[in-house]
């Protein structure tokens, strides 16, 4: 208890020395032409975005790759959404049919249903593995080979790993599904809301709360959260959590919305370059972040952020994102039951310092 005590007073204290960050991005809007908005929701780990927007013929889904935009729009469909896009290229979305809502699963040129039976559904998100998952008529589901397994504490799941946790919302909050373990309630002490965004591989999960009509975004892991709010922001929301530890969102700045990429104890703000706002909303392994913004012109543009030393196909700016110092966080115990414990001390750790496991494993072939 004492080194578990110690470890979070250490962690904590590290915001007290900001280190200034110098980084740069490339950017690419994603806008098709003719189009009146478009939206992205999602980067997998190819750089491949999955998002809707609505062209003049309304509104539809898309999937960017390389330079070149597919129009999502299942067979006697009026509109489309995008909600995710896997390694694999796999996209799940909700599209209208016949006036009703329906989940699909866009894979290789051809639209599946991933809820054969059901009178209306949605999907918010497809795994590596291809399981989709969404809400529907008889209430949350995951879908493997099209097969439906209801999630009765779950209202919808926006997430899962390869650990079988499962990520998703519930009675205006959001829950952590642990197998063998049973629902968790993840909701940060006097929040009034909670609103999940992202989980991964090590089980770290990126939320966002409502606290005194304000936003305030933060990483959970066994019991604890840590608050995710750039200094000098008045908000801020958590979004997406890669398997490096960074979480990527956004927020209100001194100069308006902008979105932020924390790596370590570091902030870097991102801001696509001579745009309004931004709001980044998905990150993949590569630090690529995807989201949306307001253009010079107020239309609403879909984005790609790349680190600019990583090679990206399609036509963007080059121009540097704004940099700033580490802090504007804190470390909180939870009430959700959940012990603090080896593992949630190894992701803490993930979380401030997310070389550390690379380190590690770099030691230990060293020591053999």
């Amino acid at each position: 208890m004492k080194a578990t005590g110690w470890s979070l007073l250490f962690l904590s204290c590290l915001w007290l020395f900001p280190a200034q960050v110098f980084s740069s991005y490339s950017y690419i809007d994603l806008h098709p032409p003719g189009w009146i908005e478009t939206h992205a929701t999602s980067v997998n780990a190819r750089g491949e975005v999955a998002g809707y927007g609505v062209s003049g013929s309304g509104e539809r889904g898309f999937l960017w790759s390389s330079g070149v935009l597919t129009e999502l729009l299942p067979p006697g469909a009026n509109s489309a959404r995008a909600a995710w896009v896997n390694r694999q290229g796999d996209v799940a979305g909700t599209a209208v049919i016949g006036g009703r809502t329906r989940a699909f699963l866009y894979r290789g040129g051809s639209y599946l249903d991933p809820t054969p039976g059901w009178a209306f559904s949605e999907a918010t998100y497809v795994a590596e593995d291809g399981a989709v998952a969404g809400t529907g008529e008889f209430g949350a589901y995951i879908s493997r080979d099209f097969v439906p397994e209801l999630l009765p504490g779950f209202t919808a799941v926006v997430g899962a790993n390869a650990a079988g946790q499962l990520l998703g919302s519930a009675e205006n909050t959001a829950r952590l599904f642990l197998p063998g373990r049973g629902y968790l309630t993840v909701c940060p002490p006097g929040a009034s809301a909670a609103v999940p965004g992202g989980l991964n591989e090590s089980g770290l999960v990126a939320v966002s709360s409502r606290q005194a009509n304000t936003e305030k975004g933060f990483v959970y892991s066994g019991g604890f959260y840590v608050f995710m709010t750039p200094p000098g922001w008045s908000s801020s929301n958590a979004m997406a959590i890669n398997n490096s530890s960074q979480v990527v969102g956004y927020g209100e700045s001194s100069a308006g919305r902008r979105s932020f990429l924390r790596s370590g104890s570091e902030y870097e703000e991102l801001s696509f370059p001579g745009w309004k706002s931004t709001e980044a909303v998905s990150l993949n392994d590569l630090g690529q972040v995807a989201g949306s913004g307001e253009t010079a012109s107020g239309e609403t543009h879909a984005f790609l952020g790349s680190p600019a030393n990583l090679p990206v196909s399609g036509e963007g700016s080059g121009v540097p994102a704004g940099a700033s110092g580490g802090g504007g966080c804190a470390v909180a115990a939870g009430g959700v039951g959940s012990p603090f414990n080896g593992s949630a001390a190894a992701n803490l750790l993930a979380l401030f310092f997310p070389l550390l496991p690379l380190l590690a494993g770099r030691g230990s072939i060293l020591r053999r």
